[in-house]
């Protein structure tokens, strides 16, 4: 009940703070107001108002909340300034392991248990845009044993996913579901994205 009430006391104070969330913005797809748009950086606004529309189709079909989508992808692509999310479409760094379609080679830094992070060139995959992108990460995830049980989940949200994700083999950063709650509270995305605030708020009661 306290952190119903903690999250929509802060909710008002959103609205009061820039006026109607709703008023005109430069970032039409968000929940965004005058308050919000100053707090959080500009390259992080554009690249949700960009892509939530990619994340919100992605999570109709697939059960995956739009919120961690984009979290992941914005931690993965540094907000879309990444010569991979760039050149390749791809915001998700999937590996092109196998030869499906066609790679981008690119530097990169993987984390490595024992040895720390290391920088040498990989193969990723190459989309046609990026909802393909956003496709295939889904489909991804889905492919995963250690992902089934939270597909199966009724209401399953953004902190049921960040838990999972660090040891379903998709992330070797062992602090990786920690850096995404990190992003998720220090950009207000749970306020931004629509359908992040109102799962918070139902659920939370």
């Amino acid at each position: 009940m306290e952190n119903a009430f903690t999250r929509a006391c802060f909710f008002i104070f959103l609205s009061l703070a820039g006026g109607k969330l709703h008023t005109q913005s430069s970032f039409p797809n968000l929940e965004a107001n005058s308050y919000l748009e100053k707090v959080v950086p500009e390259i992080v606004l554009t690249y949700l108002n960009e892509n939530l529309p990619l994340a919100t189709q992605v999570s109709k079909i697939y059960g995956i909340p739009a919120d961690f989508l984009l979290c992941v992808s914005g931690l993965e692509t540094g907000w879309g300034k990444s010569e991979l999310s760039r050149m390749a479409h791809n915001h998700f760094g999937i590996k092109n392991h196998y030869q499906e379609g066609p790679s981008y080679c690119v530097m990169h830094v993987d984390f490595v248990p024992g040895v720390g992070n290391v920088e040498e060139i990989d193969c990723f995959k190459q989309y046609a845009s990026p909802l393909e992108s956003f496709m295939d990460y889904a489909a991804h995830l889905q492919r995963r044993s250690c992902y089934l049980e939270i597909q199966d989940r009724a209401f399953a949200g953004f902190q049921d996913w960040a838990q999972v994700i660090s040891g379903c083999g998709y992330a070797t950063d062992p602090d990786y579901g920690q850096k995404l709650r990190e992003i998720r509270n220090k950009y207000f995305i749970n306020y931004l994205v629509p359908s992040a605030y109102e799962y918070n708020y139902t659920t939370a009661r």
